[in-house]
């Protein structure tokens, strides 16, 4: 049996994760607040967090736009397209970070992941990624995981991308 793609309106994505560090729930507009707040106390140290060039992010960036982006994530993951949580501490008064858990961009990966901790919390990033890839492992079915700017430079993800879009059928 082939078990449906985590990227499509039909897989039911984790809701609520409760660990003794964290927990992770889906970034939604309600949200808003203690995501700006995260991201905005760490914004010089997030840079390149995305890759080189990327825009996010920008002390200038608006509340407004912040939740802009915070629809767009959640209607993402209304209709399987991608997944992005928000991390919040265990009384889930503050968000410690996000996850991002996309389609990927080169075929020898199952999926894309992206994560940040705000800088009080970046102690938590090693064992998070440990508990990361066996949750997507376990609950997610994802084996390759790519986790472009950690385990793999942006470089060489960017060359297997462009590789994979000059021979489609490689």
């Amino acid at each position: 049996m082939t078990r449906t793609s985590v990227f499509t309106r039909y897989f039911e994505a984790p809701v609520a994760v409760h660990e003794p560090l964290f927990t992770l729930e889906p970034l939604a507009p309600q949200h808003n607040d203690l995501d700006y707040g995260a991201w905005q106390s760490s914004v010089e140290e997030l840079q390149g967090i995305f890759g080189p060039g990327h825009e996010w992010p920008k002390a200038e960036y608006s509340k407004a736009r912040n939740l802009e982006d915070l629809q767009r994530h959640y209607r993402e993951f209304e209709q399987g397209e991608a997944y992005a949580y928000t991390l919040l501490s265990p009384d889930q008064g503050l968000c410690i970070g996000c996850v991002y858990i996309q389609p990927p961009l080169v075929h020898s990966y199952d999926t894309h992941v992206d994560f940040w901790f705000r800088n009080s919390h970046k102690h938590l990033e090693a064992p998070f990624m440990a508990w990361l890839k066996q949750w997507l492992a376990s609950d997610w079915g994802l084996k390759t995981p790519a986790f472009p700017g950690r385990e793999l430079s942006w470089q060489d993800y960017h060359q297997r991308r462009d590789k994979m879009a000059d021979n489609p059928g490689a």
